[in-house]
C-alpha cells in the first residue's frame, strides 16, 4: 500500500531565496575556476556561520584572494533585499495553511535588517546557524527546524538554492525544491505541497 505523507511545513532558505544580493555572481566570478581555493573559504565561512570564527577574518581572506577592497567585499553579502514575490506567494497561498519557517546559515541576526516586522510575522520559526551552532547540510540542523515546527522531516517541504543542501534534507525524508526563481519556485512549491 501507498503511504502518502501530507505537507504541513514548508522551511525556506534565506540567501538566495527569501532574501537577494549580489554574493552568488560575485563568488561565481572569482572563485568558479578556482574549486580548492572556494574549498577553504567554504570552511571557513561555514565556521563563521556557526560561530566558530570571526566575519572579518572571512573578509580578509577575501580581501586577499580576490583583490576586491573591504567594502566592495561587504557590500555583495550585507546588502540583501527581500524576495518580495516570494514572500507575496508565502502571504497569500502558503502560510494561511502551512506551518512556515526561515532556515539560514547566516553569520549574525540577519533577519530584521532584511524583513518588515510583518515580512518576518510570516514565519512561526527563524532559525540562524549562528544562534544554534549548526550549518546546512548538517541533517541535524533540519531536524531542529522540524522540532521547532512541531513536524516530521517527511512532513515538510525545504526550498534552498543549494543542492547539496537539499540532498542532506532530501535523506531525512523531506520534499525539496531547488531554487532558481521566484517563479520556478513557486510553480514548484505548489506542486510539492499536493502531493
Amino acid at each position: 500500500m501507498l503511504c502518502v505523507t501530507t505537507v504541513k511545513a514548508v522551511i525556506f532558505d534565506l540567501y538566495g531565496v527569501l532574501g537577494l544580493n549580489g554574493w552568488q555572481a560575485f563568488k561565481a566570478a572569482h572563485f568558479a575556476h578556482k574549486p580548492e581555493e572556494w574549498e577553504r573559504l567554504r570552511y571557513l565561512g561555514q565556521r563563521v556561520d556557526a560561530g566558530e570564527a570571526e566575519q572579518e577574518e572571512f573578509v580578509t581572506k577575501l580581501v586577499q584572494i580576490t583583490g576586491e577592497n573591504e567594502a566592495t567585499i561587504r557590500y555583495q553579502f550585507e546588502h540583501t533585499q527581500a524576495n518580495v514575490p516570494l514572500l507575496l506567494f508565502i502571504n497569500t497561498e502558503i502560510r494561511p495553511n502551512f506551518r512556515t519557517a526561515i532556515l539560514s546559515n547566516a553569520s549574525h541576526d540577519v533577519f530584521s535588517s532584511i524583513f518588515s516586522p510583518e515580512q518576518l510575522g510570516l514565519f512561526d520559526v527563524r532559525i540562524s546557524s549562528y544562534y544554534v551552532g549548526l550549518t546546512k547540510p548538517d541533517p541535524a540542523i533540519f531536524r531542529l527546524a522540524c522540532e521547532h515546527l512541531g513536524v516530521e522531516p517527511a512532513e515538510c517541504v525545504m526550498v534552498d538554492d543549494k543542492a547539496g543542501h537539499l540532498a542532506s534534507a532530501e535523506k531525512l525524508g523531506m520534499k525539496t525544491v531547488l531554487y532558481t526563481s521566484a517563479d520556478q519556485a513557486i510553480t514548484a512549491i505548489r506542486e510539492a505541497i499536493k502531493r
